[in-house]
């Protein structure tokens, strides 16, 4: 059982949304019956490492993670090489002073717990998933293994794998709860507003964003492109989507984080379209509304891996005939 101390607050007062995710949590910690597995499952910049290194702090109380013994984290981005696994490495391990098998069959050395968190756990090919599926699959007392995932799509992180976890889903945090967050860090309250409608519901990339200045110059750019497509002749939206189409690719070849450029342009124009439909009226406010729903459906075929520049073509096309002069909101 977990000592008293942990459970005498709450483990993840000023995390943002997902209710449904902490209260499970809060319920396995008050009781003590933690699962030796979890999997993290949303899009990045929701707070699931956040939350990860909440439960790992209520665990482990002793001092801070950043030097506990009984932690072991890899959040980098880089690929995380199969040494950095296994118990019996060829070579040492190429960032920790041990693998996460052999940290694992250690046992505590000062807290009730050794904790385990893994970021992007898509990061680890199949034969290094293969290798941490063989710790999942004979769990050890007092061990909790937290690994993080966009998608349970079986090319980024195995069934198998998936299966030995218990699954804990992040969905996207409503605008006025980041906004919120943002204003008692003291965010200006306008950027806050921006920043959270910017954010697609991810509280860590607004918290990560509220001080770049280059991010709000971004979003006035794109909506400056979005303005110049209504009405303009047809190869300006055709223009716009391929360069956008271009930045992507040079994004996915980068091994980006979160910032994926087509996905970040989309929501500026959202924020531009629903301001006109606010301010429009009857069929006006019509035609603002479509073009915002058909914004949304273009969401969907970029996340489903339809080509992007076909999807990025069509919407901005329909933008240009929608939104010609005689449609345009007064200022």
């Amino acid at each position: 059982m977990i000592s008293r101390g942990p459970l005498e607050r709450d483990a993840f007062a000023g995390v943002v949304g997902h209710a449904q995710a902490l209260e499970l949590l809060r319920s396995q910690l008050r009781t003590g019956r933690l699962a030796h597995a979890y999997l993290f499952v949303g899009e990045s910049g929701l707070g699931k490492a956040t939350v990860a290194r909440a439960l790992a702090s209520a665990l482990l109380p002793e001092a801070p993670l950043t030097r506990h013994p009984d932690y072991w984290e890899d959040d980098r981005l880089k690929l995380l090489h199969i040494n950095e696994i296994r118990l019996i490495p060829e070579k040492p391990p190429e960032f920790h002073e041990q693998s996460l098998q052999q940290f694992v069959n250690l046992k505590p050395a000062v807290g009730a717990y050794r904790i385990v968190l893994v970021t992007k756990v898509g990061r680890l090919r199949d034969e290094s998933q293969g290798v941490l599926l063989k710790t999942l699959e004979e769990p050890h007392p007092h061990r909790v293994i937290v690994l993080t995932t966009p998608s349970l799509n079986p090319f980024v992180v195995l069934p198998t794998v998936v299966s030995r976890c218990q699954r804990v889903f992040f969905h996207p945090v409503p605008a006025p709860e980041i906004e919120k967050l943002l204003l008692s860090h003291g965010v200006d309250p306008k950027r806050a507003k921006l920043l959270a409608e910017l954010a697609g519901g991810r509280p860590g990339w607004a918290m990560r964003r509220a001080g770049d200045e280059s991010v709000i110059e971004l979003h006035h750019a794109w909506t400056r492109r979005l303005q110049e497509i209504f009405g303009a002749p047809a190869d300006v939206p055709l223009h716009v989507a391929a360069q956008l189409d271009a930045e992507q690719m040079g994004w996915r070849r980068s091994e980006g984080d979160e910032e994926d450029p087509a996905l970040f342009a989309m929501a500026s124009w959202q924020i531009e379209l629903r301001r006109r439909m606010l301010a429009s009226r009857g069929r006006e406010q019509g035609r603002w509304a479509r073009l915002l729903e058909l914004s949304y459906d273009t969401l969907g075929y970029l996340e489903q891996n339809v080509s992007p520049r076909v999807a990025l073509e069509t919407f901005l096309l329909e933008v240009r005939r929608e939104g010609a002069p005689r449609d345009l909101v007064a200022r």
